[in-house]
């Protein structure tokens, strides 16, 4: 197990301070976020056409 870098603040603390310690709120946040990169993903998928890189998708 490696150690935690003592200068960089653990990211979920740093979710639930900015959220006011409701965790509940900061999971409503997330999951409002992955749902606006999905929509962009969509849009960038239709956007990109069929023969893109011989029809990968993402």
């Amino acid at each position: 197990m490696t150690p935690r870098r003592q200068d960089k603040p653990d990211e979920a603390f740093v979710v639930l301070a900015l959220h006011d310690w409701d965790a509940l709120e900061a999971l409503r946040t997330f999951l409002a976020e992955r749902d606006a990169v999905e929509e962009r993903l969509r849009i960038a998928v239709l956007a990109m056409g069929r023969g893109f890189m011989r029809g990968w998708r993402p």
